[in-house]
């Protein structure tokens, strides 16, 4: 059995647990195939999964925009707002040769219409929360959840960002009010990590 061959084999369980250690991938071989993989062996597999797999997250990265068409298309009304980042030297006129001059992703944030107009109709509270994005790019998932009136979660609003800090929590927020309007979102009672807290929403005026 070729690297390559294994490699793809993995992928999914490599794409699951990135860090999986050689020896449960020399183990999983033995069982599965009967077939003994060498530490070095199973190191190639590994990386060749792994440089599959990000190679994969980078592509759809560069279809950022196409995923926002996709969504505006289908969704009608719905909001979604995308922030890039150029490096220094693109306002430069004449760049250094070979320097990339292309946007990076930063930031993304999504209102769906529907989950929108579902809210205006349910009680005034708006849970707020961030975790960690398990990806070899990393970054923060955003989240502005509510309830409907048979206790299940609503989804209002969500965002990618860089880093969960006060300015993309910020920017989150001003999106957020700009969608819902400033006479809804004003009479909302916020919650966030599970425990009431008051927020200053003074940032929608």
């Amino acid at each position: 059995m070729s690297s390559q061959w294994l490699s793809k084999a993995f992928m999914k369980k490599i794409c699951e647990n990135p860090k999986i250690k050689l020896r449960s991938l020399i183990k999983k071989a033995h069982s599965k195939w009967n077939v003994d993989l060498t530490m070095t062996k199973a190191a190639r597999v590994k990386q060749q999964a792994l440089d599959e797999i990000n190679g994969t997250y980078g592509e759809q990265y560069r279809r950022i925009h196409d995923y926002a068409a996709e969504l505006l298309r289908s969704n009608p009304g719905s909001t979604v707002q995308i922030q890039v980042e150029r490096p220094p030297e693109f306002e430069l006129e004449t760049p250094p040769p070979g320097t990339d001059l292309r946007p990076q992703f930063q930031r993304i944030y999504i209102c769906l219409e529907a989950c929108k107009r579902s809210f205006m109709v349910c009680r005034p509270m708006i849970g707020l929360d961030g975790c960690f994005i398990k990806t070899p790019y990393g970054g923060q998932l955003l989240t502005a959840i509510g309830w409907d009136p048979n206790d299940q979660i609503l989804p209002i609003a969500y965002a990618v960002v860089e880093a969960e800090t006060k300015d993309s929590w910020r920017w989150f927020l001003l999106n957020l009010c700009d969608d819902l309007g400033v006479d809804k979102i004003r009479w909302c009672t916020f919650m966030s990590d599970q425990q009431k807290v008051t927020l200053n929403l003074n940032l929608c005026n």
